[in-house]
């Protein structure tokens, strides 16, 4: 007799079109500031115009006006390499989007990054990465929360055959100018999202890694005291396939306590696994099952109270549909029930879900025909703890 899992459904508030995006948006992304602010970013089309790059705060119980950071033609939009931001402490922000090299390829293209002074009305571009590129592609920036810093994907410095990426770390000054480039590891898969979350020990990274004889386990590297370490394999899972899976890790942490959470479909099953960590992410826990037996991957992971982390990931349920699903997991390794959040179309269209939390309520933002939100309550996933939220 086959056992189906047990899926509950969450009573959802759902924004199709809010705040004002337009109707073909795309790319969304979520970040929060210091206070705990969300802010919600995304692509507009522009038609002949190209594209923007726009966000929005949410305040008060409610979206603030979309602002514009860039807008412009000959941008690479795409499902798996979304632009991103971060909110610093003293309320400057840094945000990325890519562009593609005049006269390059389908994939040339690089990184801009701008900022905004903090009670300034305009964003200023700052830098760049590798925008020269013709056919090869420097992309997959993920910014460390509330810092002036990120890593980001790159081919190597030097030319060579092959399509090879290495993983950097940069940091910027105030005025958004390059502070450091440093390079973390000389050997990454090519197209899978990058992840960085800040413990009390330090800086960690997660990415997918490219090992002898094509496995692409997730790596893990750590800072401390500004210096990074050398890369060590989270899970020997094995899987072996000769391309990217265009499928990134993702990482939450707070204090002391860390998760990281993936997809690997070693042995030809699909699994979303999570591990945790309780001493800032020197050591991890044995890798907990998150997704329901049917996973399509693309997980997004954070803090959800105290005493426990919340996943996010897609699970298939047809060859046309996906469900948006969500478990939350105590740091004690304890699972919670999987929920269904949403029903979304199958295929890149629906992009890489994210999630945050925000006071008494979580937010997960996708895509399908326009940015989607929704709304669920924390308390809708407190079955195994009624814990609050950790402070900021």
């Amino acid at each position: 007799m086959q056992l189906f899992p047990l899926i509950l459904l969450l009573a959802v508030s759902l924004f199709s079109q809010s705040p004002n995006v337009g109707p073909e948006s795309g790319m969304p992304n979520l970040a929060q500031s210091p206070d705990g602010s969300v802010y919600l970013s995304w692509i507009d089309t522009l038609g002949a115009e190209g594209h923007a790059l726009r966000y929005a705060k949410w305040s008060d119980g409610k979206w603030g006006e979309p602002e514009t950071i860039a807008k412009g033609k000959g941008w690479f939009v795409n499902w798996a390499d979304f632009p991103a931001l971060t909110v610093l402490t003293d309320g400057s922000m840094f945000a990325h989007w890519l562009t593609r090299y005049p006269e390059g390829g389908k994939y040339g293209y690089g990184i801009r990054i701008a900022s905004k002074a903090s009670g300034a009305n305009e964003w200023k571009q700052t830098h760049s990465m590798r925008l020269e590129e013709k056919d090869d592609y420097a992309g997959f920036l993920t910014f460390i929360p509330n810092a002036g810093g990120a890593i980001y994907l790159v081919p190597p410095l030097a030319p060579e055959d092959g399509h090879r990426k290495t993983v950097r770390f940069v940091s910027f000054s105030k005025d958004g100018s390059m502070a450091k480039d440093i390079e973390l590891d000389a050997d990454a898969c090519s197209c899978c999202q990058t992840a960085v979350g800040r413990t009390s020990r330090g800086l960690i990274a997660a990415y997918r890694d490219h090992q002898p004889g094509e496995i692409r386990n997730i790596a893990i590297v750590r800072e401390r005291d500004g210096v990074w370490s050398k890369p060590e394999t989270l899970h020997a899972d094995g899987w072996k396939i000769n391309g990217c899976p265009t499928d990134g890790p993702s990482i939450a942490t707070s204090g002391s306590d860390a998760a990281v959470m993936w997809l690997t479909r070693a042995t030809d099953q699909p699994k979303v696994k999570a591990v945790l960590s309780r001493d800032g992410g020197l050591t991890f826990g044995s890798p907990i099952p998150m997704d329901d037996g049917n996973p399509a991957g693309r997980p997004s992971i954070t803090m959800l109270d105290t005493k426990s982390f919340l996943g996010v990931w897609l699970e298939k349920t047809s060859d046309k549909t996906v469900e948006i699903r969500a478990r939350r997991i105590g740091l004690d390794g304890k699972r919670g029930a999987s929920k269904r959040i949403a029903e979304a179309s199958f295929g890149r269209a629906v992009g890489v879900p994210r999630v945050v939390v925000s006071g008494d309520k979580v937010l997960v933002a996708w895509r399908d025909v326009g940015v989607k939100l929704a709304w669920i309550e924390t308390k809708d996933f407190s079955d195994q703890t009624g814990a609050t939220r950790p402070p900021r």
